[in-house]
């Protein structure tokens, strides 16, 4: 992951963080460009939202939509996926 400092555009090294929760955490930075700028600062890091679930959750969530048809809808369901 790369980090732009804010104050002069360059590249910034991330020195440490600290997790806030789960989906959030802190990003303590210096920026690279010694000679001109030297900022420290600090960044967050926050989860945004899912564009593409895992697998596995896609898999539960077929699993439960299957599970709640009636067996009839089953049957027509099965009979649509083999051709």
């Amino acid at each position: 992951m790369r980090v732009i400092c804010p104050h002069c555009q360059s590249k910034a090294l991330i020195t440490s963080s600290n997790r806030l929760s789960d989906m959030v955490q802190d990003l303590y930075c210096q920026c690279k460009n010694t000679a001109d700028c030297g900022a420290s600062f600090v960044s967050t890091l926050a989860f945004k939202h899912t564009i593409n679930p895992p697998l596995r959750t896609t898999e539960q969530i077929a699993m439960s939509l299957i599970n709640r048809l009636s067996k009839e809808e089953k049957e027509a369901l099965q009979r649509q996926m083999s051709g």
